[in-house]
């Protein structure tokens, strides 16, 4: 005879209590099951040190944030022309007929250049001697161009007068009288000489042949000139 007797159901809140059990233990159990098959993260291991005694040596200064007092460089040209007061030009001895040179003395106004000193002394070159007992081998219509003083030495420009009229001791005195008066500062320095802008390479009728550059010694050594004793 089949039982028609109603079955009790338990409680709801008994349901929900056991099935929040059984939830809770399968998230743990998932959760350690994770744990177990995943690799720890490395973590870096810095070993301690220690430091004897002080941290700063003795007698070590901080840097100060005072800026630092730099002294201005002196301007430069007048680091590479040093002012002169006085620079000498070159005219030839009337006696004889050997070339000797005869030094003049040229003053210059206060803290002159290196180059306006050779131009004033170039300047008197061209106008010709006054005094007696001296006389020039350079033609009364040059003309001073250009001048410069360069790191490879001075550089002349002459007009096309230099290189008209004369013989040969007339050709060698003017030579020597511009490369002289050039090297009026610095006697060892080379001189580049130019008429119109082309290099002088043969002076006169003659075929004077002049070196690029040209200094004091190679005057005295191709042309037999007498140096002159300042």
């Amino acid at each position: 005879m089949e039982d028609k007797s109603p079955r009790r159901r338990p409680p709801l809140g008994i349901v929900l209590a056991f099935a929040a059990i059984v939830l809770s233990a399968g998230s743990a159990t998932a959760w350690f099951t994770w744990r177990a098959i995943s690799p720890p993260e490395p973590l870096a291991d810095f070993p301690e040190l220690e430091i004897e005694g002080e941290a700063v040596p003795e007698g070590f200064e901080a840097p100060t944030a005072e800026p630092i007092e730099v002294p201005d460089l002196p301007d430069a040209d007048v680091a590479q022309t040093p002012a002169v007061s006085e620079s000498t030009l070159y005219w030839l001895s009337a006696d004889g007929e050997t070339v000797a040179l005869n030094p003049a003395t040229v003053d210059l106004p206060a803290a002159s250049s290196s180059t306006d000193a050779l131009g004033l002394a170039f300047a008197d070159l061209m106008s010709g001697p006054e005094g007696a007992g001296i006389a020039t081998g350079i033609p009364p219509e040059t003309e001073l161009i250009a001048l410069s003083v360069e790191s490879d030495g001075v550089h002349v420009d002459l007009s096309a007068d230099f290189t008209v009229g004369g013989g040969s001791a007339s050709m060698i005195g003017r030579l020597a009288q511009v490369v002289y008066t050039a090297t009026a500062l610095e006697p060892d320095v080379p001189v580049w000489i130019e008429v119109e802008g082309e290099p002088l390479t043969l002076l006169g009728g003659e075929g004077l042949e002049v070196r690029q550059p040209m200094t004091r010694a190679d005057v005295e050594t191709d042309f037999g000139v007498v140096a002159p004793t300042d």
